[in-house]
Parts: structure tokens; sequence; C-alpha cells
């Protein structure tokens, strides 16, 4: 009898840690699962966040793409009206120029060889100066433009710059952030997975002290009438 209540007592407390251990893997398990879907609901949050976001940049950029082609044919439109008024002046005073070109060539053969000459070379003299005016004016346009461009550039490429510390400074603060977020996620959850393994230990040990408090009742009745008399 000894020996069968002994294995018995045995096999119980084999059972009651394996059925200790399962109910502890459960809680440990089940925790892990519910962070690895948390993390997954997380990151579906994130991309719908970049979905929004990307779809309203989406729509931005079309409404810009369209008005910038709205305004590309405004001034297209006006562009071939100049070009076209500009022909039109430049091929009536090519003919007038022309004309002028042919009577001057007429009257010239009436005069004297020399003094046509001179004439031509004063004319020339007077040409050449002003193509070294207008030379020494296009350079200085071209400067001038080039100046303009250049304090431009220099205005955007500092305005970028600054536009780039900012944003590396906020993708670190962003990195820095997250990171205490999950750590701080992670430590939250450790302390209601330690807090929650004890609680279910103290819920399982209620509850076997329930059981086995009517249990040990009834085997005191029954050994009351075992009681041998004095």
């Amino acid at each position: 009898i000894n020996a069968e209540y002994g294995e018995l007592r045995l096999l119980k407390r084999a059972i009651d840690r394996e059925t200790e251990d399962t109910r502890t893997k459960t809680v440990e398990d089940k925790r892990s699962g519910e962070i690895e879907n948390e993390k997954l609901a997380l990151d579906i949050e994130s991309a719908k966040e970049e979905i929004a976001e990307l779809t309203q940049k989406n729509k931005n950029l079309e409404s810009k793409v369209k008005a910038l082609q709205a305004e590309h044919e405004i001034a297209k439109k006006k562009q071939e009206e100049d070009y076209d008024v500009q022909r039109r002046s430049k091929q009536k005073l090519q003919f007038q120029e022309s004309k002028l070109c042919t009577k001057k060539v007429n009257i010239e053969k009436k005069c004297d060889t020399v003094e046509v000459h001179k004439l031509q070379i004063a004319e020339l003299e007077k040409e050449v100066e002003f193509n070294k005016n207008e030379r020494e004016e296009v350079k200085k346009i071209y400067d001038t433009e080039m100046n303009k461009l250049g304090n431009v550039k220099a205005k955007l490429e500092y305005q970028k710059n600054s536009c780039e510390k900012k944003l590396e400074k906020l993708r670190q603060d962003f990195l820095k952030h997250n990171a205490n977020c999950i750590s701080l996620r992670e430590k939250n959850r450790k302390e209601l997975l330690d807090k929650d393994l004890l609680l279910q230990r103290l819920v399982l040990d209620t509850a076997r002290c329930e059981r086995t408090i009517p249990e040990l009742q009834a085997s005191m009745e029954v050994l009351e009438t075992m009681v041998k008399p004095e």
C-alpha cells in the first residue's frame, strides 16, 4: 500500500508539473503571439498611412501636371501669336529693304565709282562700330543674366542644404522616438507578462485550494469514521 501510495504521489506531481508547464507555456506563447500580431498590425497601419500620403501626393501631382499643361498651352499660344506678328513684320521690312537695296545699286551705277567706294567704306565703318557696340551690349546682357542665375542658384543651394539638414535631424529624431517607443513597448510587455504569470499562478493556486479543500474535508469525514476507539 505504501509503495502504491508513493507511486501515485509521484504520478500526481508529474501530472501537476506538466499541467503547470502547459499553462505557463500557454500564457507565454499567447503573449508572444499577441506581440507578433501587434507588430504586424503596426506595420499594416504604417503601410496604410504611407499609402494615404502617397495617394494624396499623386493626386496633387496630377492636378499640378494638368495646371502646368494648361499654363503651357496658354504660353505656347501667345508665343505663336507673337512669332506670327514678328514674322510678318520681318517679311514686310525685308521686302522694303530689298527694294531699297535694288534702288541704291541702280543709283550707284550712275555715280562716280571712287565716291561710291568711299561712301561704302564709311557705311561699313559705321556698321562695324555698331556691331562692336552690339557685341559689348550682348556680352553685358550675358554676364548680367549669368550673374542673376548664379545668385538664384546660390540661394537655392543654401535653402536645399538647410532643408536637407532639417530633414536629417527629423529623420534622426524619428528613429530615436521610434526606438524609444519600441523599447518602452517591450519593457511594458515584459512587466505585464511577468505580473501576468504571477497572476496566473495565483489563480491556479486559488483554484487548486478551492478544489482540494472540499476533498480534504470529505477525506477527513471518511477518516473520522475510521478512527479507532480509545
